[in-house]
């Protein structure tokens, strides 16, 4: 009776037992039920990635990876699937991107959307569903980081050719040569000095002089006008000079036509020589007279020559004619 009791209850408990078990089962895998699959495509390595890494959507946890693997048809493509919450709003211009969990080294999936394409995404595992990732934060830091040591190498080799021993003479006999250049600068400097200081004293000299040669010249204006005036009598008499001459040149001329005539007196017929002859004989005394009134003239004022004909006094009905006092 005592061994029928203890089967019931063995039996009892390991009923018991495995529905526990089957209960535990439904509790951890319930929410496979309530999650949807999405597939990520990565053309770029997916290192520290690992299957149940967190999925984060803008931060926010909404599920986990299951499964990363090649795709069939081009083994370049990683496809990686992941399991998110049903509802989760994953949009066709969501994108992924890994990131890296403190200093493990493990990466989880990054979703973000930028708005720009605001329909959702259904949940399914083709092709044209996939969400492309992005190259990840460290990777391009790698790559830059491997550019920036290329460059580097070749800012060194520059730098290396530049520091050359006869890159260095060079600029050691440039540095002499600009040493010297600023001494020759500085002995010039203080040569040119005390004449710097004696500017001043010499514009003000210079003001003096200019003030000096301007009242100089305000002197000099009277004595330029009546300059002028003398120079004007003077054209004015080379003027009167000039007609006197021409009239002496027309009594040579007559000379010479008298001259001809007495020659040609013996030889002429024609009845009309003795009226010209008169004629000459008139201007010729004509001349005459006006040569010896020029001769009385500068006879009796021989300044005129130089300072022109003194003027007579004005007559009645003139300017300024001032009639004699009576009683002379």
């Amino acid at each position: 009776m005592e061994s029928r009791a203890h089967a019931i209850i063995a039996g009892l408990f390991t009923v018991l037992l495995g529905i526990g078990v089957v209960l535990a089962a439904l509790w951890f895998s319930r929410e496979d039920y309530a999650n949807v699959t999405y597939v990520l495509e990565s053309k770029h390595s997916v290192s520290g990635l690992n299957p149940q890494a967190p999925v984060r959507l803008r931060g926010v946890p909404i599920g986990k990876v299951q499964s990363i693997e090649f795709d069939e048809e081009d083994t370049r493509l990683i496809l990686i699937t992941i399991l998110v919450k049903g509802g989760s709003r994953i949009t066709r211009g969501t994108t992924a991107q890994l990131g890296a969990q403190g200093i493990t080294g493990t990466s989880y999936v990054m979703l973000e959307d930028d708005g720009r394409k605001p329909e959702f995404l259904p949940p399914s595992t083709d092709k044209a569903s996939r969400i492309s990732v992005k190259l990840a934060l460290f990777d391009a830091i790698a790559n830059s980081g491997q550019e920036i040591l290329l460059q580097v190498h070749k800012v060194a080799k520059q730098i290396e050719v530049l520091l050359s021993e006869p890159n260095q003479t060079q600029l050691v006999g440039a540095l002499a040569s600009l040493q010297k250049a600023s001494d020759r600068i500085a002995t010039l400097a203080q040569s040119i000095e005390p004449g710097a200081k004696s500017l001043p004293a010499l514009a003000e000299d210079t003001r003096q002089m200019m003030a000096s040669a301007n009242g100089v010249l305000r002197e000099m204006a009277p004595a330029l006008q009546e300059a002028k005036t003398t120079l004007a009598g003077l054209d004015k008499l080379a003027r009167e000079y000039a007609q006197r001459a021409e009239t002496l040149d027309r009594v040579a001329k007559s000379a010479e036509q008298i001259g001809g005539a007495t020659q040609g007196v013996a030889g002429a017929v024609a009845g009309d020589i003795a009226p010209r002859m008169n004629a000459l004989l008139d201007e010729l005394a004509r001349n005459s007279r006006n040569l010896d009134r020029l001769l009385s003239e500068l006879n009796e004022q021989p300044a005129g020559l130089v300072f022109g004909r003194t003027p007579g006094r004005p007559g009645p009905g003139e300017k300024d004619f001032t009639p004699p006092a009576k009683g002379r």
